[in-house]
């Protein structure tokens, strides 16, 4: 009959729409996350050298053997003697020169009193002579003996000036050098590093020890090239170490040295990072993280960064809409590591797609799983 043929007919067809049906292509699943407000703060990781601000670096003033050094940790007031080099050879030498200074002025006063008794002895000569009581023989040895004195004396009278002079000169070294054998403090400080110990000897611009006021530190930072237009004084700075987990110590960058070099294969510029007390903990010398904030908001709508995605025209997200994505227009503010700012096209608690993704595109149909169910 007429009517059960288009019955059968109606049957095949959803029949066949059925079997279409089924031979679709599953659902996309994709994993999505909220735009949520939240505090941001965009950072410059970075590594550097702890130091102290205040340092005083202590070289030997002299040749010699070290008598005196202090341990590593003591503490010295201003005016302390911090180092003493074994002073005996120039205290030796010193004696020598003021013996030699005494001995060429003894000389001279020796030759001028021998002169001024010769010089009268042949006035007296030469008047017995006038009155025939002294022999020529006897008067010409008088005046022989007046040339030579008179001689000697005119020599040592030119020489030993000059000789004292010298000696005077030598004196004076010889004094400055026998007080550079004791060096003392310039401010009250730390000793924190020392190059020698007693018994050792040193040379004059050896370094012998280190003072610092350990209270007052910093951290030489190395900036990368690329960073180096948005690390500024005045910007806030985190440190950390490793030999004290879960520790951390405030600093402020205080000067930045734009001038850049290749460091173990970076290119770097240096910033000084003055630490905020308590600074405990932080030694000279040591290997720190350094963390510098460069932007802060304490509330930014943001998303991971893996849910951005950028094209020619700008950067998107595909935002889940009643079981379908929506390619989003955004407009970006700061960034981190981890996640964006999105100042325009997202409100508060919208789910966005997370990445990677592949043939998803505007108004496909998906499956939504919430990151973090299982």
């Amino acid at each position: 009959m007429p009517g059960n043929r288009w019955v059968v007919a109606a049957g095949f067809l959803l029949l066949a729409l059925g079997l279409v049906w089924c031979a679709r292509e599953p659902l996309s699943q994709v994993e999505v996350v909220r735009a949520v407000y939240a505090p941001i703060e965009v950072t410059v990781a970075t590594n550097g050298t702890v130091e102290p601000i205040a340092k005083a670096p202590v070289r030997s003033r002299l040749d010699g053997r070290v008598v005196e050094v202090p341990d590593p940790g003591v503490k010295v007031e201003l005016g302390d003697v911090i180092l003493r080099i074994d002073a005996g050879p120039v205290e030796s030498e010193w004696a020598t020169a003021r013996s030699l200074r005494l001995a060429a002025q003894d000389s001279l006063r020796a030759a001028e009193d021998h002169f001024e008794r010769v010089q009268k002895r042949a006035e007296t000569d030469a008047m017995l002579f006038e009155a025939e009581a002294l022999t020529r023989h006897a008067l010409d040895e008088s005046r022989a003996e007046l040339r030579e004195a008179a001689a000697q004396f005119r020599h040592l009278e030119g020489a030993v000036p000059l000789q004292v002079e010298a000696l005077d000169l030598r004196i004076a070294e010889l004094v400055a050098r026998r007080d550079a054998s004791s060096l003392r403090a310039t401010f009250a400080g730390t000793v924190y590093r020392t190059h020698v110990k007693v018994g050792e000897s040193v040379r004059v611009g050896d370094p012998v020890l280190h003072v610092a006021e350990l209270g007052r530190l910093r951290v030489r930072t190395n900036i990368d090239q690329v960073d180096l237009g948005r690390v500024a004084v005045g910007q806030s700075v985190r440190i950390e170490s490793n030999a004290y987990p879960g520790r951390a110590w405030r600093a402020q960058m205080a000067e930045v040295i734009p001038n850049v070099a290749l460091k173990d294969s970076r290119r770097v510029a240096e910033g000084l990072a003055e630490v905020e007390p308590p600074t405990e903990g932080l030694v000279p010398g040591m290997t720190v993280d350094v963390e510098i904030l460069i932007d802060s908001s304490p509330r930014a709508l943001q998303v991971p960064i893996e849910a951005v995605f950028s094209d020619p025209v700008g950067s998107h997200v595909y935002r889940l809409d009643d079981g379908r994505v929506r390619e989003t227009r955004v407009r970006l503010g700061r960034a981190t590591v981890s996640s964006v700012e999105v100042l325009e096209g997202l409100a508060d608690g919208d789910w966005v797609v997370l990445g990677p993704l592949s043939n998803l595109s505007d108004g496909d149909a998906v499956k939504a799983q919430k990151r973090g169910d299982g």
